[in-house]
Order: structure tokens, then C-alpha cells, then sequence
């Protein structure tokens, strides 16, 4: 009994004396000093590997074809796609999306036949070429590519306003110039604006040119001849050896 003893108070103090000579564990800090000569070499940059761009076969747009593309009055465009996977078909303007189907048109080039489809962050270049031309791009191309859209749409938003500026331009009346003329000379003045303004092509003003005057805008062809009734004389090829006639606007 008194051996038993013994032993158990030997072990206790052995592991009081291992407790007391085992040193802390180290803070990790201690060691970057070593870890900053990189010992193992440098760490792979990733930024350098490749980047995995989705397969046209994988992609939402593996089976869509660019069926044309519109230029419309105000220089936007519009175009036509078709999905031969069920045979569907839709089409968007640049910039429009597709509620439906989630997809949007980023931008589109009239002169390289191609256009830019959006879904998620998924962004495709289809062509008139055919599924064979289809391209899946990457984010660096991704970002170029809609950097290229915002810059044409500026300039077709230009375009477009200025062409509204000039329809607008041209659907005014032309004015009369301001003059001091009074009786003759006035009506002589008017009669003559009244000659320039239909040899441009503008509207006409509420001006009854004189007979002399008319003929002399018949003979020049702006304007076409009638008869002593005022009706447009149509040529005889019009009918079958019959003379038609028109009523003449008034002037």
C-alpha cells in the first residue's frame, strides 16, 4: 500500500515538473518575419490564369440566329431573332429587354451584320453568318463591348435629334419678309415671293399668282399646265385617247 503511494505522488510531481519546463506556444506573428523572405517561393498569381469563358453550346443563346437588322426613320435599330430551339422568334431595339425571356439588346452594328444579347452575365455576339459565328464573350470583352454600345447610342441620340429638328424645320410655313410695300408695289412684292417659294418646293402662301406669272412657273415645270377651267390637263397617256382632268391646287 505505502509502494502505491509512492508512485502516485512520483507521478504527480514528475508532471508538475514537465508542466513547468514545457515553454507557451508562440504567437503566430513571430514567425512573418520568416514567412516574408518566402522560404517556398512566390505565391501563384491568379489573376493570371486563364479565364473560363461558357461554350457557345452552353449558353443561352447556343441555337438563336440574327435574322436581320432595321434601321428605322430616327437611326435606332431594330433586329430579328430566331431560336431554332422551338422555332420562336422575337426582336428588341438596342437597349429594349425582353420581359419574357429575360434578354436584352446591348447594341448592335448595321455595317458588320452583328448584334449584342444580354442575359444575366451572360453577354453573346450573334451574326448574320449563323450559329457559326457566334461568340460568348469574356468580361474584358464584355466591358469593351458596352463601352462601344453607350458610345453609339449617344451618337444615334444625337443623330436622331437633329434629323427631329430638321423635319420640324421644314414643316414650318415659310414667313413673309417684313416690308413697308403698300398697293401695287406690295401685290408685286407678294407675287414675286409667292414665284421663289414655289421653285424651292416650300409651302406655298395664300397668294393667287397673276396669269402671266403661272404660265410662267408652267413653262419652267414647277408647276403642271391646266385648262381655262382651272383642272390639271393629264396627258393623254393616262387614258385611252381621252382628255382627264384635275382640279389645280389654288395659288
Amino acid at each position: 500500500m505505502k509502494r502505491l503511494v509512492s508512485i502516485v505522488v512520483w507521478a504527480m510531481a514528475g508532471s508538475a515538473a514537465l508542466a513547468a519546463t514545457t515553454p507557451a506556444p508562440r504567437p503566430y506573428s513571430d514567425y512573418q518575419v520568416i514567412l516574408d523572405r518566402k522560404p517556398f517561393g512566390a505565391p501563384p498569381d491568379r489573376s493570371q490564369e486563364p479565364e473560363r469563358v461558357t461554350p457557345v453550346g452552353e449558353s443561352f443563346a447556343a441555337q438563336m440566329v440574327l435574322s436581320g437588322i432595321y434601321e428605322l426613320d430616327d437611326g435606332s435599330l431594330r433586329v430579328a431573332v430566331t431560336d431554332k430551339k422551338d422555332n420562336s422568334y422575337f426582336s428588341l431595339l438596342v437597349g429594349e429587354t425582353d420581359e419574357n425571356l429575360q434578354i436584352e439588346l446591348v447594341d448592335a452594328d448595321f455595317e458588320k451584320e452583328e448584334a449584342v444579347l444580354k442575359k444575366g452575365e451572360e453577354v453573346v455576339v450573334l451574326r448574320m453568318s449563323g450559329t457559326a459565328g457566334t461568340q460568348v464573350l469574356s468580361t474584358t470583352e464584355k466591358l469593351e463591348r458596352e463601352k462601344q454600345a453607350d458610345e453609339r447610342r449617344e451618337q444615334r441620340q444625337s443623330y436622331a435629334e437633329r434629323r427631329r429638328l430638321r423635319m420640324l424645320e421644314r414643316q414650318k410655313a415659310p414667313e413673309v419678309p417684313q416690308t413697308k410695300l403698300t398697293g401695287e408695289e406690295l401685290e408685286r412684292h407678294l407675287q414675286e415671293y409667292q414665284m421663289k417659294v414655289i421653285r424651292e418646293g416650300l409651302p406655298p402662301l395664300p397668294v393667287q399668282l397673276t396669269p402671266d406669272r403661272d404660265a410662267q412657273l408652267v413653262a419652267e415645270g414647277y408647276l403642271p399646265p391646266v385648262d381655262e377651267q382651272g383642272y390639271e390637263i393629264v396627258p393623254e397617256e393616262a387614258g385611252e385617247g381621252e382628255e382627264g382632268y384635275e382640279e389645280e391646287s389654288a395659288y
